[in-house]
């Protein structure tokens, strides 16, 4: 059996004997593997994999995604002074941040959000704000009985947009009770739409850049200071987005610990989205991408 997810392997009796390379070519017989074309063992594998996007029970370079994210909410907590009554992260992929922050702060962890599964898959892919707007706001339900009157650590694989955190997510718990809300995402601002994947599409998305655009009167190109969390532009960045989502406090996941949350060097890992590097010279831009696209339906 091949497949893009360890996942499929499981319930199906299936062990991984080998992980492909990019690039690689291998013929499938009876009689086993055969190469064909070696791969690039040392080829950049994107970070969010394990942030956001990859499937919790996956393995991918040999690093389960359910363990980084612990980690990345352990960091998290480490690196925190506040204190609240209860952590509980966004379904579904902010679970597991918030269980890595409540094991490392002892805090408890509870479900102040619960998702209504049935018809409604993830808010950040649909192409359309309108959609993802409707699908944020009907898939997660505040349970009051959990949130009245308590001071809420929130964590969250990422904020791209910041709409529907602050629109549905944020509002949600503030009118089922809650007394304060710290969100905290599980990676660093994100700067770059990623030039590879077509649901964030330009800069002009990015909460972050919003902040920036608003902070200095217009868009900026280097963006370098805004990347130094100890730097003021950072924390004035920051503050804004805090103030734009209406939470009580906003404290980002720092670069050099998501890295460490998972594992791989930091050559291995594509870091675009946050830093702007890294990427292939001929593929720089989105609009070099849609460039790409109409290329091949031609």
């Amino acid at each position: 059996a091949v497949a893009s997810e360890t996942c499929a392997f499981p319930n199906l009796g299936f062990t991984v004997k080998k992980y492909m390379n990019p690039g690689e070519i291998v013929f499938i017989s009876k009689n086993g593997l055969e190469a064909k074309k070696k791969g690039r063992p040392h080829s950049k594998i994107c970070a969010f994999l394990w942030v956001y996007t990859g499937f919790p029970a996956s393995t991918y370079e040999g690093i389960n995604v359910e363990k980084v994210r612990e980690n990345c909410g352990m960091f998290l907590a480490k690196r925190d002074t506040v204190k609240a009554d209860l952590v509980s992260g966004i379904p579904d992929s902010g679970v597991a941040h918030a269980i890595g922050y409540a094991m490392e702060s002892g805090m408890p962890y509870r479900r102040v959000l619960i998702k209504y599964t049935p018809g409604y898959g993830r808010s950040y892919t649909p192409p359309s704000q309108e959609l993802r707007d409707r699908i944020a706001l009907m898939k997660l339900i505040a349970n009051d009985a959990i949130a009245q009157g308590n001071k809420v650590v929130l964590c969250e694989d990422s904020i791209v947009r910041g709409t529907q955190l602050k629109n549905f997510t944020v509002t949600k718990l503030m009118q089922a009770g809650a007394k304060e809300v710290h969100v905290r995402p599980a990676c660093p601002p994100l700067m770059f739409p990623c030039v590879y994947n077509l649901s964030t599409r330009t800069i002009q998305e990015l909460v972050a850049r919003r902040a920036i655009r608003a902070l200095e009167g217009k868009d900026v190109e280097d963006v370098s200071e805004y990347l130094d969390p100890a730097s003021e532009k950072y924390k004035k960045m920051v503050e804004w987005i805090r103030k734009d989502l209406g939470v009580t406090s906003l404290q980002y996941q720092l670069l050099d610990d998501m890295i460490q949350a998972i594992g791989l060097p930091k050559d291995r890992l594509c870091l675009y989205c946050w830093i702007g590097k890294g990427v292939q010279k001929n593929l720089q831009s989105y609009q070099d991408v849609k460039n790409q696209e109409v290329l091949a339906c031609q």
